[in-house]
Order: C-alpha cells, then sequence, then structure tokens
C-alpha cells in the first residue's frame, strides 16, 4: 500500500483511537476540576461512608501495617515505621541535576539497658539461617571484638566528608561494609523498595540485616530528584531527558558518589525494570564503570519490550510513537494520576489501577494480595519526562535496544535508518557478573531478545507464574527470589576487606571524582562568564556609541575609549580559555 503524506499517514482505526483517548482524556480531566472544587470535608464524608458500607475494604482490618504505610509521605517515615537507619544524600550529576538518594547504614535496633541493640526481625532471622548467611549483628560483633573498637568509630570509618574525599584512607586489611545499591523501575521512585507487610518480603531490610550497607537510588525528575542547579520543573528544558541521560549521568554519577562516600572499591547493583535498562545502556557505553559493579543482578529486566497488550494502543506506540507528545504534552505523564490517588479510597484506586495493566500489559497481578496493592499502589507513581516515555516507544517500534532518535520518519511505518542509524547499546561488551530474575508470564520481557545482546550470564531463573510487579510485591520472593540473590551476594560481592589493588583502586577513584567534581564547577563558573561576557561587550558598545553621537569620531577620546574596550574583551576571553586549560590539564596530571 502506497502511503501518501499527511492524508494516510495513519490508518482510519488509528485516527479513531486517537479521537478516543482525547476524548477520555478531556472528560477525565472535566471529572478532575468538579472534583478540585468539591470541599474536603464531603470528600471525607464519602470515603467514611464507603468504608461503612463496604467493611472489608478498610485495610486496618486486614493488617494493622497498612494504614501506616498507605499514609506514608515519603521515605523517611516509612523507615521510621520499620525501625530502620535512613540517611538523606544528594547527588549532583555532571549536567546539573540534583539526585535524592536514601542509606540504610544497618539493621534494625532496638534500647536495652546496654544502649542500642541488634533487633532484627524473627522472619528475617529465620530467612538468613536457612541460607546459611551469618546475620549482621554477629558479624559486626565480631569485627568489634577483633578490632577492640566501639560502634560509634566504627559507624565514623563508614562515613566520609561531603566533598567526596574519604576522612581516613583505607589501608590494607581494613574492614568495610559490602555495598549495594538497588534501582527502581520506570516512574517509580526508591519507596517501591520499602511497601511490602512482611519484613522479609523487603529487599532492603533482608541485606541491610545481612550485613550490607544498602544505598536506595533516585532517577532525576522523580519526586526525591525534582531539583537542578539552573532549571526549574516548570521550564520545558527541565524535562528533556530520556534513558540516555539516566545511562551518561544519572547512574554512573550516583555509583561514584556512593563509592567515595564508602571508601568500598565496588558495589552490588540491583535493578528493577527500567533500573536494568539503565544499567545495562550505562555499563555499555562506559567501560571504567565496569569496574566499579561487582555484580549486577536483574529482576524483571526490560531492554527491548514486544509491545502492549492491547491491539490498538499498541499500533499507535509502533505507527507514531511521537503521537505520545500530542496527547500528554513535553514535560512529564499523568500528572492526573496523583491527584486521583490523593482522592479515591486506597482500594478503589487500587482496582483502577489494575484494571490499567490489565487493559495495557495483560497483567492480572494475583500473586499480589489486595491489601498489598493497596498499600503499593500507594507508592507506585512518581514523575519522570515525557521523553523517556517516547524512547521506550521508540525501542518498541524498532525492537532494537537504541539510544534516543532525535529524527524521527515523518512517514509512519516506514523505517528511519534511510537517512540516519541511531546508535544501539552494545551491551555483549558489558564485563560486569549479571544474573537475571524474569517471570514466565511478564508480557514486557523478551528473553530471547535479550540473551541474544548479552555475554555469557552467571546465573537466570525463570519464576513460572511471576508477572512485571510481581518481583517488587508478590508473595513468595522471600523464598523464591531471595535466596538466590543472597548466594549471588556471598560469591560475587565485595568481602568487605580492603587489599592491597583495593587500595589503589579507592584512593584513584577518590581523586579522579573530586578532580571532576572540581573541574565541573570550573566549566560552570566558566560557562557563566562567557554568558555574561556578551552582556559586558553590548554595554560597553553602548557606551561608544553614546559618546560618539557627543564627540567627534576622530577625537582621541573616542579611539581610546575603543581601544579599551576591544582590549577589554581579549583579555576576558583569553583569561577563561587559560583557566579551563589549566584546569584540564591539572586533571590529566592527577589521573
Amino acid at each position: 500500500m502506497v502511503h501518501i503524506p499527511i492524508v494516510s499517514r495513519l490508518s482510519l482505526g488509528d485516527y479513531r483511537s486517537i479521537t478516543l483517548t482525547f476524548l477520555i482524556l478531556g472528560i477525565e480531566a472535566c471529572f478532575r476540576m468538579v472534583a478540585y472544587l468539591i470541599p474536603a470535608f464531603i470528600l471525607d464524608a464519602g470515603k467514611a461512608l464507603v468504608e461503612k458500607i463496604f467493611p472489608w475494604v478498610v485495610t486496618n482490618h486486614i493488617s494493622a501495617r497498612a494504614p501506616p504505610l498507605e499514609d506514608a509521605a515519603n521515605v523517611q517515615e516509612m523507615l521510621r515505621f520499620w525501625n530502620y537507619p535512613v540517611q538523606e544524600h544528594l547527588v549532583r550529576t555532571q549536567d546539573n541535576y540534583l539526585l535524592g538518594i536514601h542509606r540504610i547504614t544497618h539493621g534494625r535496633e532496638q534500647v536495652s539497658d546496654k544502649g542500642m541493640v541488634p533487633n532484627p526481625p524473627e522472619n528475617i532471622v529465620k530467612l538468613l539461617q536457612e541460607n546459611g548467611v551469618p546475620l549482621a549483628a554477629e558479624t559486626k560483633e565480631a569485627y568489634l571484638n577483633r578490632n577492640k573498637r566501639d560502634r560509634r568509630h566504627q559507624e565514623e570509618d563508614l562515613e566520609a566528608d561531603f566533598d567526596g574525599q574519604l576522612r581516613n584512607k583505607p589501608k590494607e586489611g581494613d574492614y568495610i561494609k559490602p555495598v549495594v545499591l538497588l534501582y527502581h523501575g520506570f516512574m517509580m521512585c526508591s519507596e517501591v523498595w520499602l511497601c511490602n507487610l512482611d519484613e522479609e518480603r523487603n529487599l532492603a531490610f533482608v541485606l541491610a540485616e545481612a550485613g550490607y550497607d544498602v544505598w536506595l537510588g533516585n532517577a532525576r525528575g522523580n519526586k526525591y530528584s525534582l531539583k537542578h542547579m539552573f532549571l526549574k520543573p516548570h521550564e520545558n528544558k527541565f524535562w528533556e531527558f530520556s534513558i540516555d541521560e539516566l545511562a551518561l549521568f544519572d547512574m554512573p554519577d550516583t555509583i561514584d558518589y556512593i563509592l567515595g562516600r564508602t571508601g568500598a572499591p565496588s558495589l552490588v547493583y540491583i535493578g528493577f525494570s527500567q533500573g536494568t535498562a539503565q544499567a545495562f545502556a550505562s555499563l555499555s557505553i562506559n567501560p571504567a564503570l565496569n569496574d566499579k559493579i561487582s555484580l549486577f543482578i536483574a529482576l524483571a529486566p526490560a531492554t527491548t519490550p514486544p509491545g502492549l497488550e492491547n491491539g490498538l494502543v499498541n499500533s499507535i506506540v509502533k505507527a507514531a510513537p511521537n503521537v505520545i507528545y500530542l496527547l500528554l504534552g513535553r514535560k512529564t505523564p499523568l500528572n492526573a494520576a496523583l491527584f486521583w490517588q490523593a482522592l479515591l479510597h486506597p482500594t478503589t484506586y487500587a482496582t483502577i489501577i489494575d484494571m490499567a495493566v490489565k487493559f495495557l500489559f495483560g497483567w492480572n497481578c494475583r500473586s499480589i494480595s489486595p491489601v498489598q496493592k493497596s498499600v503499593s499502589y500507594q507508592h507506585l507513581y512518581s514523575f519522570t519526562s515525557v521523553r523517556v516515555l517516547v524512547h521506550w516507544f521508540q525501542i518498541i517500534r524498532t525492537q532494537v535496544f537504541q539510544m534516543y532518535d532525535d529524527v524521527q520518519p515523518r512517514v509512519p511505518y516506514l523505517s528511519s535508518t534511510r537517512g540516519h542509524c541511531p546508535h544501539p547499546f552494545p551491551t555483549n561488551q558489558i564485563t560486569v557478573p549479571m544474573a537475571i530474575f524474569y517471570g514466565g508470564d511478564d508480557t514486557l520481557v523478551d528473553v530471547k531478545a535479550l540473551l541474544s545482546d548479552l555475554p555469557d550470564l552467571v546465573g537466570i531463573w525463570e519464576i513460572p507464574n511471576y508477572e512485571h510487579l510481581d518481583f517488587l510485591w508478590a508473595d513468595g520472593l522471600d523464598k523464591q527470589v531471595y535466596p538466590h540473590i543472597l548466594q549471588l551476594l556471598e560469591k560475587h560481592s565485595f568481602n568487605g576487606h580492603i587489599s592491597k589493588g583495593d587500595v589503589k583502586r579507592v584512593i584513584r577513584g577518590s581523586m579522579s571524582t573530586g578532580a571532576g567534581s572540581f573541574l565541573r564547577e570550573n566549566r560552570t563558573l566558566a560557562q557563566e562568564l562567557e554568558r555574561y561576557e556578551d552582556d559586558i561587550e553590548e554595554d560597553q558598545n553602548h557606551v561608544v556609541n553614546r559618546l560618539a553621537l557627543q564627540t567627534p569620531r576622530d577625537s582621541p577620546i573616542v579611539q581610546r575609549q575603543t581601544f579599551v574596550t576591544r582590549r577589554s574583551q581579549q583579555s576576558t576571553r583569553q583569561t577563561s580559555r587559560e583557566f579551563m586549560d589549566g584546569q584540564e590539564q591539572q586533571q590529566q596530571q592527577q589521573e
């Protein structure tokens, strides 16, 4: 069939689907406006009436832990509920985004006559004992007795200064807790790792009790990383990022920060969904990053999803991914999700989410209990850019795990590679040991395509009845997934004892990170200086022009002022160039 521009750019069914989508969005916007105008006391009365008529939807009748976790506003409140320590950190990326990340330094504690003593949950203790993993409390106590140092000094050795330099340089034979970084998926944040109703199903708590230094990452744009040094979230430019930027900046900068803070030579990276995609991408284009990760565990890995379950939506996505910009704009998608999340009862909201994922992906989510859904779905959604969503649709359309394609074909269904070739991520060049866990009913994972693009793995496990979200909140995680993860960590993670080679790598990495941060600051200042050069030049020219109007052109005053202006401009540019050249030479000498 011949595709005529404009007339046959989309099929009749595609136009009908787009029209229906706009109609649904318009109706939703009207309902949202009406609900926004309803007084709060009427909404509260409505929720109370629903709970009275349908008492089985009240989650505290099923689990006393559900209401506090449903209402928790942030990671700090969630960890406070579970009695785990939390630290907040800010990572400044090379392109000046500020990422908020969280740290769980040790296991749960309680106050006793002897002060703060370990108090690990019984179910986690049982899980670790069944898999032959020593408790963090036992390992820590043995370490304290061996080194004759108290708890306070040990924790100080695990900390570092805010400038990225180690407070005490590690020495051969020193002990540093092994580090694990957990990274969330698409349109999520770090809260998804903390909202299981059973402690033993929260991977972060299992690892903390096993003696690991646990960090929770956050991608740019979500609720903990909605900050930039020079841009504001209401500006379109703030949201001009795709998976490329997550791989080029967010992941490597976060890892450099964590290793600089802890002094560990490497860490274990555990990603879920998009968290695995950004790791595959980042490791493939950052060779040096492969030396900083001792093990990469991919939960529900997503690189080339075969498509969406709904035929109409899938056809639109594959025909013209850029149609999404028409539907959702250029900033962040699904802003209304947070509005309806706050307005609706958690059980009602969970039902709507179930219907949505069934419609788009064909998931039934039977492995997640209803009360778990009412809690987890309250922490499911967080912001990202529309460009990230379009990037995923480009990958689905081409079935190639590639970088964002800035030049889209004008006619849908035709290849865009005739005029240019988007760069695929060279994932077969990754050297990090990798393990994969995927669900047998996960429609977003194409295992054959994934394995064909990867080097040999250290392990691959299929959980037969699991879907995509099950790897976060399903029943049986502590029996079907976590034992394998603990075994992999025991075999491949940094064991905590610094070797001579580790000392060199840590110090070299700390110096390069510090130098890179310093050079980034200098480059920012130089850019600011160049930005103001034009204003200075314009002001100086304005003075000369005004003076020329009042004084003859051949007057010595005008000639002198013109000469001074030109010398000043040349001096400013020369100083800026010399400053940047000197900083780059200094960095090269340090490396």
